[in-house]
């Protein structure tokens, strides 16, 4: 018999969404590969998010949330928690056998058998683990989410704001990381006019520009020169001491980040910046599509069963490639097409 939460979750997504994810719920509900452990899972709260409690439950774990969540959550699918059997809990207060991280929120902890961090945010807190740490962020089914996932995101909080006629429109992506690609790409197939800052020069597609963003006045007059311009370094404060931040505030220019962190620093106020400077895509119920980032967070699980079963070294690791291609495979992403590379993270024309 199904549990409730996957039964939600099947009314709420075709299963093709998320296949990867539903897969290991039905695995798991026959093996319990985690009967008996407390796993404290700290992944953004959304409605996709259910889907990946709904495996773990399945899985046997005892299931608990931060109470007050560091991350971006919907808050009424966090009220909504406890009703499945998933306790909200002070993580300083309830000791766990496994941490599922997300920014390093938990890294302060003292999980029983380990740990795996999602995001690259979080990577150096644990820079010197006193216990096994899986890095879901070194894997290349991450760059589904981040790139494909949160560039897909990107642009549809934008249509939730109303923009929806981009063509022709001037974007000015500050940082080409793996979301930065991703905004790149889909910025492409809107037929924007798309400009790229960053500190190191990039083989870009043809008609796309550059701007060295280590000279200010080249920075500030491409900024000022776009529609929009979207932040995407990754480091908290990045633009700080560059931006003419005076003149910035008084433009048209539309600012937006999709960092974790405040990449615009203190001289550009929040209300200056769309969504007050917190990643534009978490303004919207769904994030990050459920088809983009289900794989992500069944790795996330997946490496819940390593650090439960097997003998590590205390050190932090990336899952084991093997586990990602069964993964990839699972989810019908393992002949994926696309003008991004997983392996190398270019953007080619």
């Amino acid at each position: 018999m199904h549990h409730p939460l996957l039964s939600l979750v099947e009314k709420a997504y075709p299963r093709q969404e998320w296949p990867a994810l539903h897969a290991q719920a039905e695995e798991w509900a026959q093996s319990r590969p985690l009967a008996g452990l407390r796993i404290l899972d700290g992944t953004p709260i959304y409605r996709n998010t259910l889907a990946k409690y709904a495996a773990l439950l399945a899985a046997g774990a005892e299931l608990a949330v931060p109470e007050h969540p560091a991350m971006p959550a919907d808050a009424a699918i966090e009220a909504a928690l406890p009703a499945f059997g998933i306790q909200r809990v002070s993580p300083e207060a309830w000791p766990c056998d496994i941490a599922l991280d997300c920014a390093g929120q938990f890294s302060h902890l003292h999980p029983r058998l380990g740990a795996c961090e999602l995001t690259r945010s979080g990577v150096q807190r644990y820079a010197n683990p006193r216990f096994p740490v899986f890095v879901a962020d070194s894997s290349r089914i991450k760059l589904l989410e981040t790139s494909l996932g949160t560039g897909d995101g990107f642009f549809r909080a934008l249509a939730h704001l109303g923009y929806q006629e981009l063509k022709g429109r001037k974007l000015l992506i500050v940082g080409l990381g793996k979301v930065g690609r991703g905004v790149l790409h889909y910025a492409l197939q809107y037929g924007m006019d798309v400009c790229v800052a960053d500190i190191i020069p990039h083989t870009l597609p043809g008609g796309v520009g550059y701007v060295d963003a280590t000279q200010a006045h080249t920075l500030n007059a491409a900024i000022l020169n776009s529609w929009c311009t979207v932040t995407t370094t990754g480091q908290r404060h990045a633009l700080h001491g560059t931006v003419d931040a005076e003149r910035i505030c008084r433009s048209q220019v539309l600012l937006a980040n999709l960092g974790v962190e405040d990449e615009y620093g203190p001289s550009i106020p929040a209300e200056r910046v769309l969504n007050r400077k917190q990643a534009l895509n978490f303004m919207l119920e769904e994030p990050t599509s459920m088809r983009f980032i289900e794989t992500t967070m069944a790795l996330h699980n997946a490496c819940a069963l390593l650090l439960a079963h097997e003998q590590l070294p205390p050190l932090a690791q990336a899952p084991p490639r093997e586990l990602e291609e069964s993964l990839l495979r699972s989810a019908g992403w393992d002949n994926l097409h696309t003008r991004l590379s997983l392996d190398s993270g270019e953007t080619t024309a």
